[in-house]
């Protein structure tokens, strides 16, 4: 199974319900694609951190649907995710969000993964990840959505080729650590999905990323 998934265009919609509750004028979220400059700034940054969020979610909820993944009793799940996101939260290198009682984002710079324009893992990074499957081990109930994000320098075919090997790189490293491949799935964005202004070198580093949303699911 071709572990990589195009952007599914319902997203639009559901960004532009998002966006219009918070007042913001914009022409549609997915305009921002054809200009690299303003991809990257303002309003498509915002917009690129919720599309990747909420891609993440429905990723998740579909592993969580086909995989005998077993769920957790209702009431406990929340101190079922407080305990991933603490441990997380130790590991070098990374940060972990909370983005509701089931899901944590959990972030690497992707200086601490992968030299410029590769996706070759180094010694540090095998180090970072290396905990971190120690954590997916521990919790064996949660869906592993990887998903890798380029800047906006390079051809957008290019970032998008990049952003599928490295997170694929990643989803190969936990699986050769032991984590059950009907957990994980890798995904590209290329740089569709930044999180800040492409148009300076502090804003291209936060988009050179690699994201993993963890989810579970209550009985």
């Amino acid at each position: 199974m071709n572990s990589f998934r195009p952007l599914r265009l319902i997203l639009a919609g559901l960004l532009i319900a998002s966006l219009a509750l918070t007042s913001c004028a914009v022409h549609g979220p997915y305009e921002t694609r054809r200009d690299k400059t303003a991809r990257g700034a303002g309003i498509g940054a915002a917009v690129g951190a919720l599309a990747s969020i909420l891609d993440g979610k429905k990723e998740a909820d579909e592993i969580l649907a086909r995989a005998a993944i077993g769920a957790v009793v209702g009431g406990s799940i929340g101190a079922y995710m407080d305990a991933q996101e603490e441990r997380i939260a130790r590991i070098p290198g990374t940060s972990v969000e909370r983005l509701d009682r089931n899901t944590l984002l959990v972030k690497f710079d992707s200086d601490v993964l992968f030299d410029v324009n590769s996706h070759a893992l180094g010694s540090r990074s095998r180090d970072t990840l290396s905990q971190m499957s120690g954590v997916l081990q521990d919790y064996p109930k949660t869906a592993v959505v990887i998903q890798g994000h380029t800047d906006s320098t390079g051809s957008e075919a290019h970032n998008q080729d990049l952003s599928e090997r490295r997170a694929g790189s990643v989803r190969r490293f936990f699986s050769n650590q032991g984590i059950s491949g009907q957990r994980l799935i890798a995904m590209g964005y290329g740089e569709t999905m930044p999180v800040a202004d492409n148009t300076t070198e502090s804003g291209r580093r936060l988009n050179r990323r690699v994201d993993v949303v963890l989810r579970a699911r209550a009985k």
